[in-house]
């Protein structure tokens, strides 16, 4: 690694900041060929860096970790993302000695886009790894036993891009065929408006292909536009995803420019809707029975494919880990036919009884917003997931107040469909489920 600023002009500019890069979107990485994009090998990718920052400094409790990355000339026509997780600490972004963003929770993955900080050439990228200001919010937290910064990266995307996508496959009001409700939001960066050819395929669970096509829409300078596909999938017995049935429909999106597809990005879906009946938990119009237990990916992927199938084995159907898990653990869980609840970094066992203001820190209004920012990238990240059928907005010693409420508001107000649970109501209005068995 290349010689970085030194730790004592970090900290000073670490005042001197520029917030407001984070951004909140499906967790994915672009590839450059649909071979890879299948295999899931980034190796290939040209506009991916994997991201190993590495200790410069540590002075009274905040270490100093960075790499230097040249940036390509091409890059000058995309946006650049970096993506974070694992730091295990709080921690600020610090892109060539400006610090760009702040994040107090340093268990739920982020990304941040970092273009307009990047110039021609080498920059230093670093992470301020700090005590967080409200440490309390992560009492009963549990950080995975992984390297620090594993699945940390940097990727670039051309700046006329797929920006985001929600999806979802449900049957007809017949119950005979499948629907799919595909909405992509596509990014223009350029000043000036811009034609962006979007293109999709669909496979059934059996691989068979439903159907193929390259949509346009125009997106003006500077902002984003959603391309809505509605597509009849035909006949869909045996595909119903859920009770421990797991046939899912793979999808890819890729823009193409210059007559060639570019940046493919894939990922599936299961055949059917969790809803909430003021009672239960409902997967296809079935109550579920859940079956639960605690579990947190503390190991490698083929480990927890191996306890995660144990679990399964032993009539679990259900999953409830304490906060935000690596991306992968979802596709997991979407590959096995297992329920996850999925939590939110709310974790403040502090005085979790006392409901006096500023008592519990579920109760201090001064936190509010960090309390629903954690939400929030908790949603965003894994919405498009089958495996999810509620989300919780904390741990089960997390209290209830003020926090609580507005975080329950919020989830309610963008998810209509699936179960919002703050099991520390007691009894108050903020949870659509007393208790998760």
């Amino acid at each position: 690694m290349k010689k970085l600023l030194s730790a004592a002009i970090l900290l000073s500019l670490c005042t001197a900041t520029a917030y407001g890069q984070k951004i909140y979107r499906s967790e994915f990485v672009t590839f450059d060929t649909r071979a890879d994009a299948l295999a899931r090998n980034r190796a290939n990718t040209v506009n991916y860096i994997k991201y190993s920052p590495r200790p410069i400094s540590a002075v009274d409790r905040i270490e100093i970790v960075g790499e230097q990355i040249v940036v390509p000339v091409a890059w000058g026509d995309y946006d650049v993302y970096l993506h974070v997780e694992n730091t295990i600490k709080a921690y600020d972004v610090v892109i060539n000695g400006v610090a760009i963003a702040s994040n107090d929770d340093g268990i739920t993955p982020a990304d941040y886009k970092i273009s307009p900080f990047l110039r021609q050439g080498a920059n230093e990228i670093a992470l301020r790894l700090r005590r967080a200001d409200n440490p309390e919010l992560g009492d009963d937290a549990v950080g995975r036993l992984c390297e620090q910064f594993e699945g940390c990266c940097i990727f670039a995307q051309y700046k006329t891009h797929i920006f985001d996508y929600d999806v979802a496959i449900r049957y007809d009001d017949k119950g005979v065929n499948a629907l799919l409700s595909l909405d992509v939001v596509a990014a223009n960066s350029f000043n000036y408006p811009e034609r962006i050819d979007i293109g999709y395929d669909i496979y059934a669970p059996d691989g068979k292909l439903i159907d193929y096509a390259v949509r346009e829409i125009n997106v003006a300078g500077r902002s984003v536009d959603t391309l809505r596909v509605r597509v009849n999938l035909g006949a869909a017995k045996g595909f119903a995803w859920g009770e421990g049935r797991a046939p899912l429909y793979k999808l890819m999106l890729f823009v193409k420019r210059d007559g060639k597809p570019r940046e493919y990005i894939p990922f599936r879906a299961g055949l059917g809707s969790t809803s909430f009946d003021n009672r239960h938990i409902v997967r296809n119009g079935k109550p579920i029975k859940v079956r639960s237990e605690m579990y947190n990916a503390r190991t490698t992927r083929k480990e927890a494919l191996a306890e995660i199938k144990a679990l399964k084995k032993r009539g679990i159907n259900t999953l409830l880990p304490s906060n935000p898990q690596p991306a992968w653990f979802y596709d997991l869980c979407d590959g096995l036919g297992m329920y996850v609840i999925e939590r939110a970094n709310n974790n403040a066992a502090l005085r979790s009884a006392d409901r006096t203001e500023n008592g519990t820190p579920s109760n201090k209004p001064a936190l509010a917003n960090e309390y629903v920012e954690r939400v929030k990238s908790m949603y965003y990240r894994t919405r498009n997931h089958s495996c999810i059928i509620a989300y919780a907005l904390g741990g089960d010693r997390a209290g209830n107040g003020y926090n609580m409420y507005k975080a329950y508001e919020w989830l309610k107000s963008v998810e209509h469909s699936r179960a919002v649970i703050c099991t520390t109501a007691d009894g108050e209005w903020n949870t659509d489920i007393d208790k998760i068995e």
